[in-house]
């Protein structure tokens, strides 16, 4: 087995009918196969969790540095 056949292997997914007649409808209007549809579904899914993960770490920081700063004005100011 080569690495194109290792990173596509087979998985079975097991949808509700109703929403594998929905995911079905859309990828026949965009034109795409059942399963590219929902790989991209997966892809963008994965995609917006990365940029929700990456946008708390950086929220975190923004704190971090916040309270460091704060730290800083008090030692300056009130020591």
């Amino acid at each position: 087995m080569n690495q194109d056949e290792r990173r596509r292997m087979t998985f079975p997914l097991r949808l509700a009918v109703s929403l594998r007649d929905m995911a079905n409808l859309f990828a026949h209007k965009d034109g795409v196969s059942l399963n590219h549809f929902i790989s991209i579904a997966v892809a963008e899914k994965i995609s917006r969790l990365e940029h929700e993960a990456l946008s708390e770490q950086h929220a975190v920081a923004k704190q971090q540095k916040l309270a460091i700063a704060s730290g800083i004005i008090n030692k300056t100011f009130y020591s």
